[in-house]
């Protein structure tokens, strides 16, 4: 691995228009490609992918407001799916981007369906990498109730919120820590010690408020009702034991819904399936780069 444990890779920053300090790194040449992260990780997931894409393309990483390098979201707006997509743009501006391949993993799914939906010319392609469309707690196999997680981020009051994440957050610290995590599937069987570590750790550097409204977000979003009208070639990624975005519930769904899509459904994929099945999942990205791109299209607004 590239990077320290629970350290982001990015190096650079800017400062959104809502006031958040945002870190990203760009490497690279070529086709230009924009990896957006998930709820609590960092850059560090893409780090088995990230060199196989380098050798082609120029590669822009970032962090969520409240994860990794980039500062606490400054306004809500940041911190929400909805406001998300004008990050993506503005870094795509600073870098001068015109259009990219979006690529994202978990909640970063939902960015990037909404960067379509709002700012369609900024995607070139799409990859979905084990997430949804919206309202993920509706679909999720967790341990609790969706609707009672629903209410829990939307009503507990933020100290305690934060009280919580701490707690959690010592607790997957702790000797043994990864055992139920991974009987739960929240963290893949086949997955190292080394990447287990590098998740919790990084759960140690997350900004609780953000988070919460980021979840609470998540979950009022949804982009299920576009799906049909998206012109643009679609990679999906989808796995069977993947308790936050099981393959039934969301990624065929997501197939069969849009017009241009291709589906790998990954048997043993868990939601940490870019770190232990990075060879199946790179070998797919890398023949759907390798096609044609869907010209984007040109902005409504």
């Amino acid at each position: 691995m590239s990077s320290a444990v629970g350290i982001s890779i990015n190096d650079r920053f800017t400062t959104s228009r809502g006031g958040t300090r945002v870190a990203f790194r760009v490497e690279g040449s070529g086709a230009p490609v924009v990896l957006s992260n998930g709820l609590t990780t960092t850059t560090n997931f893409w780090d088995y992918l990230r060199p196989r894409l380098l050798s082609q393309h120029r590669v822009l990483t970032w962090d969520l407001p409240g994860h990794g390098a980039s500062g606490p979201a400054q306004c809500e707006q940041d911190a929400c799916i909805e406001g998300q997509p004008a990050i993506v743009a503005q870094l795509m501006d600073e870098l001068e981007m015109d259009a990219a391949v979006q690529v994202g993993w978990s909640t970063g799914c939902q960015v990037v369906l909404e960067l379509c939906r709002v700012r369609p010319h900024r995607v070139a392609a799409m990859v979905l990498l084990l997430g949804g469309a919206g309202r993920v707690l509706d679909t999720a196999a967790l341990p609790l109730p969706g609707a009672l997680l629903d209410v829990v981020v939307r009503r507990v009051p933020r100290p305690l919120f934060a009280r919580s994440v701490d707690v959690m957050s010592r607790l997957a610290n702790a000797p043994l820590g990864h055992v139920l995590p991974r009987r739960l599937n929240l963290i893949g069987p086949d997955t190292a010690a080394g990447d287990a570590r590098r998740i919790t750790t990084h759960l140690r550097a997350i900004d609780a408020a953000t988070v919460q409204t980021m979840i609470a977000s998540a979950q009022a979003h949804s982009a299920w009702e576009a799906l049909g009208g998206i012109t643009q070639r679609t990679l999906i990624v989808a796995g069977d034991l993947d308790p936050f975005a099981p393959s039934e519930q969301v990624g065929v769904k997501m197939h069969e819904a849009m017009q241009a899509s291709t589906l790998l459904r990954l048997p043993r994929g868990t939601h940490t399936a870019l770190l232990d099945h990075a060879a199946e999942i790179g070998d797919a990205l890398e023949r759907f780069l390798a096609s044609p791109p869907t010209p984007p299209t040109s902005p409504t607004h």
